[in-house]
């Protein structure tokens, strides 16, 4: 048995054309799926091999195939191959046939070319494809006879058509709930919309306007303002605008210059010049303020941002007076006031 018959037959499993050098090339032609009309059958995806004795350049495939399992170089495969093939050339030429176990045969055909006959099970395990045949027969439509559709008007001539019954059963009760609950889960939805905050609105199906801080930063890498910081700039807002409105005492001088008023829950009120999450930029800022007359100090919270100050005030009376001042100077216009409860 020559090396053509143990090694040959694997190699289409995973290749479509293995060439034997010097003899010829084995192609493997894949067939589509089709459907037989006259067997009235789907045919599954198939590959026939065929052979062609002009594919005599070898594409290492088999070579190297032999060399592996032989434990050889790839020229001593290579000469072997060669060896093999001569004979079989010779035995073909002098009218043999030459048999490749699990391939098929090889013999000179009228024409003076080499023939190719498939092995049966080469055939059988190139088509299998794991797939069966499917019975398939085309669907048979009843032609139906379109009844006359008799207008209104006897002088007018009758159309071609056809009368559709419509149906006369109930419609389904789930039909009917669907219709009845969907606008009412509608208005309670808007109804329930209506006392939800601002995080909550964004998870809404319903279309909500967002609110947004309006703030843009006005030093490079300054921080945006927490969302706690705005609610504490709103209620500070709100609180001082509640007092003026019922009368507060007028602010003296003592008070703008900054006297110290400490009561039992002492808070301290931030004039904020910026905010910002790395330290090497506040203290530039603060270091700027500081050379331009203002008592700037850095205060780290707790989410880890440095507020940089043009000054603190214990007072909020005093801190709202020197607030105003500071806006109607171009370098501190931007100040905004900072509530921040003392922990004692």
């Amino acid at each position: 048995m020559t090396s053509l018959d143990h090694q040959l037959h694997r190699l289409f499993l995973d290749h479509d054309c293995v060439v034997v050098p010097g003899l010829g090339g084995f192609v493997c032609n894949r067939q589509p799926a089709r459907y037989d009309e006259t067997l009235q059958e789907l045919i599954p995806p198939s590959r026939g091999i065929l052979f062609n004795e002009r594919l005599t350049h070898h594409d290492g495939v088999l070579v190297q195939t032999l060399a592996q399992s032989e434990g050889i170089t790839m020229d001593a495969a290579l000469g072997r191959l060669q060896k093999e093939t001569e004979q079989i050339k010779g035995a073909i030429a002098s009218g043999k046939t030459v048999t490749i176990a699990h391939v098929g045969r090889l013999y000179q055909g009228s024409n003076g070319r080499i023939q190719f006959l498939a092995d049966e099970e080469m055939e059988k395990m190139l088509r299998s494809f794991g797939l069966r045949r499917i019975p398939l027969r085309p669907l048979v439509s009843e032609a139906s006879t379109p009844e006359p559709l008799v207008s209104s008007d006897s002088g007018s001539s009758p159309r071609p058509g056809r009368i559709v019954p419509m149906s006369s059963e109930p419609l389904p009760l789930a039909r009917i709930a669907a219709a009845i609950a969907v606008p009412i889960l509608g208005g309670m939805g808007m109804f329930l919309m209506d006392g939800w905050n601002g995080q909550d609105a964004l998870m809404s199906p319903l279309p909500v306007t967002p609110r947004t801080a309006l703030y843009e930063p006005r030093f490079e890498g300054e921080a945006v303002p927490t969302w706690s910081d705005v609610v504490e700039m709103s209620a500070a807002e709100t609180a001082w605008t509640a007092r003026t409105a019922v009368g507060t005492p007028a602010i003296t001088s003592e008070h703008a210059a900054g006297a110290p008023t400490t009561p039992a829950d002492a808070s301290l009120y931030m004039l904020v010049a910026g905010a910002f999450s790395l330290e090497d930029n506040a203290k530039a800022l603060a270091d700027q303020l500081v050379n331009q007359g203002f008592d700037a100090e850095i205060f780290l919270q707790d989410g880890g941002l440095h507020i940089v100050t043009f000054a603190t005030h214990i007072d909020e009376l005093s801190a709202r007076a020197h607030l105003e001042v500071l806006r109607m100077q171009s370098v501190s216009s931007s100040a905004w006031l900072k509530p921040w409860k003392v922990i004692r």
